[in-house]
This record gives C-alpha cells, sequence and structure tokens, in this order.
C-alpha cells in the first residue's frame, strides 16, 4: 500500500468530493467602496481551498480591498481547513472593522472563516454548519494512527475558536461537531455563533445545496435544486482523475 500525501485530500474537512457536486456558483469578488464613508466587499462563493477559493487568492483579494472597513459576504461549503484557517488569520490582521454576513451557507472550514468577522450575522434563511475535520489517507495502520492524531489536533484547534466566540464549553462544542450540526440563523445565534440577524429583504443568497452532500443536511425542497454548472463538472473530473 502506499500513502497518499496530497495536505488536501488528507486533512481537508468534509469537502473535496462532496463538495464538487454542491452545484453553487463559483465567485471571488472584490467589490470596493464607492465612497471614503462605505465599505469595500469581498464575496466569497466558493469552495475554499485547492478546487475553489485558494489562501492564496483570498489574502489577495485582502490587499486589493485595502485598509479600512470591510464586508465578507459568504456562501460557501467549506473545503480545506489549513486554507481556511490562513485566511481567518488573514481576517485577523485586517487593518480596519470586519463585517461577515452569511448569505446563504457557511458550513465546515466556512463556518470558522465567519467567526473572524467583529460583528457577525446571518440571513434569515441561511444556515451555518460545523463538523470535525475529515479527509483520505492510503496506507498502512501507522499511517492510519498519524492521520487520526493529527485530525484529532485540528478538532481541538477548531474547538477552541467556535468556544471562544460562543462561550460554550469546549466539551458541548465537541458534541455538536461529532454530530455534525446544522444551525438556522436563530439557533446559530442563540448558540453564540452569530451576532445579528439580517432583515429579510438584505438577503442576497440561496443556500442551494444538492441533497446528500453532508450526512445531516437538511432537505431542500424539490424545486429549489439546480443542475451543477460546468466548473463544478470540471472539478468532479480533477477529483476523480486524482483519485484514479
Amino acid at each position: 500500500m502506499y500513502r497518499y500525501n496530497a495536505q488536501g485530500a488528507r486533512f481537508s474537512n468534509r469537502a473535496l468530493l462532496a463538495f464538487a457536486q454542491t452545484g453553487l456558483a463559483q465567485t471571488l469578488e472584490v467589490r470596493p467602496r464607492a465612497a471614503a464613508n462605505q465599505q469595500t466587499e469581498i464575496l466569497l462563493y466558493d469552495e475554499i481551498g485547492l478546487w475553489g477559493v485558494t489562501a492564496k487568492a483570498f489574502t489577495q483579494a485582502l490587499a486589493t480591498a485595502g485598509p479600512g472597513p470591510l464586508t465578507l459576504r459568504i456562501n460557501s461549503p467549506g473545503g480545506d481547513v489549513f486554507d481556511g484557517l490562513a485566511m481567518f488569520s488573514a481576517l485577523k490582521q485586517h487593518n480596519g472593522p470586519v463585517n461577515v454576513v452569511v448569505d446563504g451557507l457557511a458550513a465546515s472550514a466556512a463556518s470558522f472563516l465567519a467567526l473572524a468577522g467583529s460583528n457577525i450575522s446571518m440571513a434569515p434563511n441561511a444556515f451555518l454548519m460545523i463538523h470535525n475535520a475529515w479527509g483520505v489517507v492510503v496506507g498502512n495502520k501507522a499511517d492510519m494512527t498519524e492521520t487520526a492524531s493529527v485530525l484529532a489536533k485540528i478538532d481541538g484547534q477548531l474547538v477552541s475558536l467556535y468556544a471562544d466566540k460562543t462561550g460554550q464549553k469546549p466539551d458541548a462544542i465537541t458534541q455538536m461537531m461529532d454530530a455534525e450540526t446544522w444551525f438556522t440563523a436563530q439557533e446559530a445565534k442563540e448558540a453564540g455563533f452569530i451576532d445579528t440577524i439580517l432583515d429579510a429583504s438584505q438577503n442576497k443568497a440561496q443556500p442551494l445545496l444538492k441533497n446528500g452532500a453532508f450526512e445531516h443536511q437538511p432537505k431542500q425542497p424539490a424545486n429549489t435544486l439546480t443542475v451543477p454548472d460546468i466548473a463544478a463538472r470540471r472539478r468532479m473530473i480533477r477529483l476523480a482523475e486524482a483519485a484514479g
């Protein structure tokens, strides 16, 4: 047996295969402030990591935005945990207040990225999801044991991030992550993950994941599903080639 050492495949959150099937539009867009008293907006409407928005691309977007007030709008199923942590750190170091808005979905790595904001809000019909780090490894029992140890350390770091924001005890957060917990906007606010819920008129996106992308995700009505775009299909092909 051999060990596949691609970082994204070994230690990413539950993303690489499931997320390629979600059909969410791919976007990383910087909208400069129209006036000095307005905020720059960055739209993160994509996966996080190799098959979506990398930490490098995100930090370049932050540099383009420049110092000052910033709004990050999120509609993302998450992705690579290390890219997400690097993006979290970059947001924390931004020279200016950061307002985070979950427009549709902040799942997996996108859920802790959202916590980098000084103020975090969600659209009333949006979702936030937390779960344990997930990855793939091929090898012998030593490889499996080592990978499990690293995944446990990653989970510990994420527990600390969530606990610091919410004020909940680490054991409670651990149980939520073990269960793959989905929060509505109201539930996320009650649990301490977000600060405010937007007025319905401010919503800019829909959390349209294909049913089954995650084990415990809420079911979407049949008429809300969309056909995966060409880019998603291409990512599926690349994933299949890499796995083959």
